[in-house]
């Protein structure tokens, strides 16, 4: 039996109750060390608790721009004064724009280094509610699947996916003179006019000579000069992949990497109706090219191209078209000059290092189903959440920003109500049995069970 020992000093003997009525004393206008000497808390362990509840604003903020619903800074001095004025919290902050300053928001980031100001790229509801762990696992147990009986090498893995590229392209920033109203750069025009490029990268980092479609009734072959070797150049009325398009890429495909019956290969694509038609299928079958499809409204996480190519490609292509404009004085940029400018930079970015992160980022090579973390799933379940719970009253969500979060709080009212510091549960406390679905192209609302993911295979 263990020997009790007697407490014989009194470090750390406050209680969790005195630290709340420390708080509760300062919010009314108490000082920090007033309280502390009143309640017997150490000055620094009250100044450290208080900062750690100012830490956990920020992790809240985090938190929301995960779930595509991040607080922009005029948000947050909104709900900075509400909380504050809700909680009788004294503060400096202006009554009459009932915001908090700026001053408190630039104090704000210096606390906290983790939280910055990021331009946020636009995502549809569609792609947040349809990257859900269900769609997500069904997709990589069928990628197991194929792997486990084909027996892939990364040369033998390859994703293909269409962009478009236009004439006209943002200038972006340029140096200027300062307090300047209006800085201008010249384009091409004002709209251009949009060509299809359909690029393929293999697992190693092998890239296959990228298709353009140009929006016209025939074809030249001005259309082609200077562009990347090998490249085929099509045409279609639109200037978009259809099916016929599709085989013709395919067999273009096939010519370079020459699939066989002991080394077929993986085609990883997303599932646009160009890609699932029967020739397609027959022409995959026959020349032992098997087909996965992406689950939809999920490129921007699941493929490959999306996540470490396409981005830095046009960044590429975005520059070379400026310089041209730049050293071509009141020349415009037509189709004729695209394949030209569009080699220059497929030529910059298309790497062995691009091909390989963009598969490792993906969990497609090596094979890691567990790439994504439930914190990825979050925003599609609190969505499907969403569709079946009621509004409540901001004011009401505003007022127990000092309580803890309510277990039927949705997307939309975590936003107003985001400002609790530590009292956000976890994803896991929030969240035990969430209600997952997938989003069905021809339907509004979330369906149960694994969306029409495609395979061709023999």
């Amino acid at each position: 039996m263990p020997t009790y020992r007697q407490r014989t000093t009194a470090k750390a003997a406050w209680s969790e109750e005195d630290l709340l009525h420390a708080k509760t004393a300062i919010e009314r206008g108490m000082s920090k060390r007033q309280a502390a000497k009143t309640h017997n808390i150490p000055f620094t362990t009250l100044r450290d608790r208080l900062k750690n509840d100012n830490m956990s604003i920020a992790e809240q903020v985090k938190f929301l721009g995960s779930l595509y619903y991040g607080l922009s800074v005029a948000d947050l001095r909104k709900f900075v004064y509400q909380y504050a004025e809700l909680n009788n919290i004294k503060t400096n902050f202006d009554k009459s724009s009932k915001t908090a300053g700026y001053d408190w928001v630039q104090g704000f980031m210096r606390r906290n280094p983790s939280v910055a100001v990021r331009k946020a790229e636009a995502t549809s509801l569609n792609r947040v509610s349809a990257f859900n762990k269900e769609e997500i696992t069904h997709f990589y147990n069928m990628l197991g699947d194929l792997m486990e009986k084909h027996r892939f090498s990364p040369n033998n893995i390859y994703n293909a996916d269409e962009t478009g590229i236009t004439t006209v392209t943002d200038p972006g920033k340029v140096l200027a003179k300062k307090g300047q109203r209006r800085v201008g750069a010249v384009t091409s025009g004002e709209r251009g006019t949009n060509i299809t490029v359909m690029c393929a990268m293999s697992a190693s980092g092998n890239y296959i000579p990228p298709m353009f479609i140009f929006p016209r009734q025939r074809m030249t072959p001005l259309l082609e000069k200077d562009g990347p070797p090998g490249a085929l150049y099509t045409n279609s009325k639109d200037g978009w992949i259809n099916e016929e398009l599709f085989v013709d890429w395919l067999q273009h495909f096939a010519a370079y990497v020459k699939p066989t019956q002991e080394s077929p290969v993986l085609l990883i694509l997303d599932n646009h109706s160009s890609h699932i038609s029967l020739p397609a299928f027959n022409y995959c079958k026959e020349n032992h090219i098997v087909v996965l499809s992406i689950p939809p409204h999920s490129s921007h996480r699941t493929q490959p191209l999306d996540v470490s190519f396409y981005g830095p490609l046009k960044a590429a292509y975005r520059h070379e078209c400026n310089r041209h404009m730049k050293t071509h004085l009141m020349a415009k940029i037509t189709p004729y000059d695209v394949a030209c400018l569009f080699n220059k930079a497929y030529a910059q970015v298309a790497n062995i290092s691009k091909g390989e992160a963009g598969f490792r980022a993906t969990g497609i090579y090596p094979l890691n189903p567990n790439i994504f973390t439930e914190q990825d799933f979050l925003a599609a379940s609190l969505m499907v959440q969403d569709s079946n719970q009621p509004t409540q009253n901001e004011d009401e969500n505003v007022g127990n920003l000092g309580g803890a979060q309510p277990r039927d709080m949705t997307a939309n009212q975590t936003v107003t109500s985001s400002l609790s510091g530590p009292l956000l549960k976890t994803p896991n406390e929030e969240l035990e049995n969430p209600a997952l679905g997938s989003q069905c192209p021809e339907s509004e609302s979330p369906v149960p069970g694994p969306s029409n993911q495609a395979i061709f295979d023999e």
